[in-house]
């Protein structure tokens, strides 16, 4: 597999960690990559359909409206320029083919077009409650040898880090002198994102 799993980019504020990600989709999407952003529920999926909006990128919401086409939808989603927002339980066991499904004599120029501008690009617009659910998403990047990249984005106002977590974050953070605007992206800061994660799935455990 030679997928890029890039490391968590952690931001103070909701409003920092927002920008961050619309900066990330009109980057890719500039040079054509295609990509497939993951978010916690259908609200957060209008919320970055907004902000797509206002900066004029073609894309799709993938949720409880349209789902008779989910299958179609997500097995395109590796075509030129796609961008498509979903929620992370869509389109589980589609595949999808780097440049989308075409007549046979295109898909080889297609396919290496987009391996070329580094294929599928993952966006978690936050971590979920389950670690499981989020590597879920990861592994939509990358199948079968395929290049692919996957990124997730947090910050300290995300649901899972107010519940979990985020004041020990937050004053490390600040220790590391974490202006406005920047993100931290570093093994540590993972290693207390996963711990979040088990804690949310054993409360979950208990309660179920």
């Amino acid at each position: 597999m030679i997928r890029n799993d890039w490391n968590d980019q952690i931001f103070r504020s909701l409003k920092e960690k927002d920008e961050a990600i619309i900066n990330k989709i009109i980057e890719c999407n500039k040079k054509g990559q295609p990509l497939l952003v993951f978010t916690a529920n259908i609200n957060k999926s209008e919320h970055y359909s907004e902000l797509l909006k206002n900066n004029d990128i073609n894309h799709t919401v993938l949720n409880a409206k349209n789902h008779e086409r989910e299958a179609d939808i997500i097995s395109n989603a590796g075509k030129k320029n796609s961008v498509i927002i979903t929620t992370s339980i869509s389109g589980r066991g589609v595949d999808i083919k780097l440049g989308g499904k075409i007549s046979e004599n295109d898909e080889k120029n297609q396919k290496d077009e987009i391996k070329s501008l580094g294929g599928l690009f993952v966006i978690g617009t936050e971590r979920m409650e389950s670690r499981r659910v989020d590597n879920q998403a990861r592994g939509r990047s990358g199948r079968q040898g395929d290049e692919g990249s996957s990124i997730f984005f947090v910050s300290l106002e995300d649901d899972l880090m107010r519940i979990f977590g985020s004041e020990s974050m937050n004053n490390m953070l600040e220790k590391l002198g974490l202006k406005d605007g920047e993100s931290i992206d570093h093994p540590w800061i993972n290693k207390a994102l996963e711990r979040a994660q088990q804690k949310v799935e054993a409360r979950n455990f208990d309660v179920r």
